[in-house]
């Protein structure tokens, strides 16, 4: 009997929980929506906007989710296809977008910004280029292309299935194994981690031929994401600097005028020896993910601010950052 009772105690409070942590959830997402469209009203980036002045906007986007398709993937990297859109008409109409090799020229007094593009994953490269090609704005997609042709990423791999990636897997991933994927797939295989490798099309690499099609598109540009996408800064300064060369000089041979020579560094991660050796193997800027508005005085040529844009950023959310409202 007395187990019986102690086996109802636990799973009343759990219930409980699990109800009031949904609820929290729930009631934080609304609030914050709230707030977000309240900041982001034309009144306020009316007064705010004097904030933004002068200064330049790098946006890093990763995944687009085709309309109609199932979610996949490690899901904060994917923003669905009707907000990314979303996103494009209110940079249309607000922001003077500027291809990343010009960011720094004079603009035409609206807040000016970048749009980048990491990972190649076929549905950026693909309905992500014909969203920004109808509305004529220009991108980098930074390619790493010994990741291309259909790979599946290992952070997509091994998420699970609500679409979320162990932070201790991510940490043991980045920072024991320098986040290269024949690594981390082989240390997940031993830790009876499940895998999963049958993706949709769009959560997979594009390929050369696809890549070679967004091109068609004027504005679209190629930037380097080293070679195969591990973490520069945990690797020595020779493997470094092959990533950096193999990279950039197999888009210049394939892709030729179409080729920026700008890095974004894998994950975000990178140090002041990565940034030596980017500058040695004569890239003319490098980005990295965190951060927002800055002046190009105010920060070094090789580890330029971006924000990131993620699953969870509204488009209110951004029209507040835009207006300056919110600097981050």
């Amino acid at each position: 009997m007395r187990a019986g009772a102690s086996c109802a105690a636990r799973e009343v409070p759990l219930s409980n929980h699990a109800f009031d942590a949904d609820g929290a959830e729930r009631m934080h997402r609304l609030l914050k929506h709230r707030v977000e469209r309240a900041v982001s009203a034309p009144v306020v980036g009316w007064i705010t906007r004097r904030r933004v002045r002068s200064k330049r906007l790098v946006l890093a986007y990763h995944g687009i989710l085709p309309e109609g398709e199932a979610p996949a993937g490690e899901r904060a990297l994917f923003i669905r296809e009707s907000e990314f859109t979303q996103h494009l008409d209110m940079l249309a109409s607000i922001a003077d977008v500027a291809p990343l090799a010009h960011l720094d020229e004079p603009g035409d007094g609206r807040p000016r910004v970048a749009i980048t593009i990491d990972d190649a994953y076929r549905g950026a490269v693909d309905v992500g280029v014909r969203e920004l090609a109808a509305r004529s704005l220009p991108a980098t997609i930074f390619v790493a292309p010994g990741r291309l042709n259909d790979h599946v990423f290992w952070w997509d791999a091994l998420a699970d299935d609500a679409g979320n990636l162990d932070e201790n897997v991510r940490n043991h991933a980045l920072r024991k194994l320098s986040g290269v994927d024949e690594r981390v797939r082989t240390w997940a295989a031993m830790s009876g981690i499940t895998s999963r490798n049958d993706l949709p099309p769009y959560a997979r690499s594009a390929t050369r031929q696809e890549l070679s099609a967004a091109l068609r598109f004027p504005g679209i540009t190629l930037g380097s994401h080293t070679w195969s996408h591990p973490n520069l800064a945990s690797l020595g300064i020779v493997e470094v600097a092959q990533e950096l060369r193999r990279s950039r000089d197999w888009l210049h041979a394939e892709f030729g005028e179409r080729v920026i020579d700008w890095l974004a560094y894998p994950y975000g991660l990178q140090s002041v020896q990565t940034q030596v050796a980017t500058a040695e193997a004569s890239y003319a800027g490098a980005v990295r993910i965190g951060g927002g508005w800055h002046r190009e005085t105010e920060v070094t040529p090789f580890a330029r601010p971006r924000l990131n844009i993620g699953a969870g950023l509204s488009v209110a959310g951004l029209r507040a950052r835009l207006n300056g409202t919110v600097l981050a």
